[in-house]
């Protein structure tokens, strides 16, 4: 030992043991799965969901140009009062976003699975 350190095979041997176990873990070094099709999912969204989405963004928008409209109006010296209007509108804003955001996502969507209809070749199959 040189200094009091461990010795360098150790540290060598501890950090390849660590590393072989986190990418080993992390299927780096394994063969690739294969998928096979069985069905294809078709999401139907309804019509809250579809609401909600053009809620979020109208709200975003107009709140985003109004917020700013009412930001860079302003001329002269900003008191207490103009500030206490700016947070509230700003938090109302952000409040109807994340409403219409969570509502959104939140909105129920049905799943329909398709299978692909098995070939059908009649009473003769040939092959090579």
């Amino acid at each position: 030992m040189i200094g009091g350190n461990p010795p360098l095979v150790g540290v060598m041997a501890l950090a390849l043991s660590f590393w072989l176990r986190f990418y080993g873990l992390m299927g780096l070094f394994q063969r690739k799965e294969k998928w096979e099709r069985t069905f294809r999912l078709c999401a139907n969204h309804g019509v809250s969901k579809g609401l909600l989405v053009v809620l979020f963004w109208l709200w975003g928008i107009v709140g985003l140009l109004f917020n700013a409209g009412t930001l860079f109006g302003l001329t002269g010296s900003i008191g207490v009062g103009t500030s206490a209007l700016l947070a509230a509108s700003a938090l109302i804003w952000i409040g109807g976003m994340v409403l219409f955001g969570i509502g959104a996502l939140f909105a129920h969507t049905d799943f329909d699975g398709e299978r692909p209809m098995a070939e059908s070749y009649g009473d003769v199959r040939v092959s090579q």
